[in-house]
């Protein structure tokens, strides 16, 4: 792997409400390199896409550090951030609500080398146009409005979007979710050919644990805000560590129709993220979990006997009696 573009530290993001502060992401840190695509997962709530903003700049974080490509940005202003949006672009996972209806295809494309690039009309016009067949969308397609194309052809026009500028940094949140499961599979195989071509770093956010074994080098659990499990991709599906993502994992079903299921059904209550537990925040769904868990918040650690990349935050580590039985 090449030197990281992104170094994330200690990142946090909270928010006011009446109610009181919702603490969306705490404490995260991690890197990406160019070429790598780091995916990551966890339910519904667990501050995935509000993560996938804050490294963007399209939210401020409340705390923690930023750099991109050898650049603080964690604090700086909105001029600076918009000169660097060339090289950081988002695929978002609603692609209707990402596209102005008013704007052909062409346009949408042609608006992000005008913004970001000293491209002529011309020249312009012309990049649009390859841009469109290379994300397999012909030039006659590229005049049609998002209105009049299909769910799969208009995320076809954001990924077009997002590589025009040629980015170091693309992050892609669900940008799958809401396609059919055949126009998922050409979208997939867009993005893997896509990376391959221009090196670029992803941050794959997804709810879909067969699409992120597909995709992703390595992979993150996201669960209440924090980091609960890092590894290579192959290593967490094949050893997951933290009780959570051992439930995460069972919920998968595989291709092969014989492979044996071994379901972890999770009972409990989730945490409120306004008024975070002071130890796991896991503890109270967890079936493993001791009275000592409930105490004390633990740090990402070492996985014995796994490799030295494949970390996890669970006090039962030392003692291995963090694998849920069954």
């Amino acid at each position: 792997m090449s030197a990281p573009i992104l170094q994330v530290t200690g990142l946090a993001k909270r928010f006011p409400t009446p109610g009181g502060v919702v603490n969306a992401v705490n404490d995260v840190s991690f890197t990406l390199s160019g070429g790598e695509t780091l995916g990551l997962v966890g339910e519904s709530g667990s501050g995935k896409s509000t993560l996938g903003r804050c490294v963007l700049r399209l939210v401020a974080p409340s705390a923690g550090r930023i750099v991109f490509a050898g650049q603080d940005i964690t604090t700086a202003p909105e001029s600076r951030c918009r000169a660097l949006r060339g090289s950081m672009q988002m695929v978002f996972q609603d692609p209707w609500a990402a596209l102005n209806p008013r704007m052909t295809a062409r346009d949408l494309i042609e608006e992000m080398l005008l913004l970001h690039t000293r491209l002529s009309r011309a020249e312009r016009r012309d990049e649009a146009e390859r841009l469109g067949l290379r994300v397999r969308l012909p030039s006659a397609m590229l005049d049609r409005y998002p209105g009049e194309l299909s769910g799969g052809q208009q995320q076809r026009v954001c990924i077009a979007r997002a590589i025009a500028t040629k980015p170091a940094l693309i992050v892609l949140d669900e940008p799958t979710s809401s396609l059919d499961l055949s126009v998922r599979a050409g979208i997939l195989d867009l993005l893997a050919e896509l990376k391959e071509e221009t090196g670029a770093a992803m941050l794959f956010i997804t709810h879909d644990l067969g699409t992120l074994r597909l995709m992703a080098d390595r992979v993150m659990v996201m669960y209440l805000g924090r980091v609960v499990e890092q590894a290579p991709a192959a290593e967490i599906y094949e050893r997951p560590a933290h009780p959570y993502t051992q439930a995460l994992m069972s919920a998968h079903l595989p291709a092969d129709p014989t492979a044996k299921l071994a379901r972890h059904v999770l009972t409990g209550e989730i945490p409120s993220p306004i008024n975070l537990p002071p130890g796991c925040a896991f503890a109270s769904r967890c079936p493993v979990a001791l009275p000592n868990c409930r105490e004390r918040a633990t740090n990402l650690e070492a996985v014995p006997g796994a490799q030295a990349t494949h970390r996890a935050a669970c006090l039962r580590l030392a003692d291995g009696g963090n694998r849920i039985p069954g």
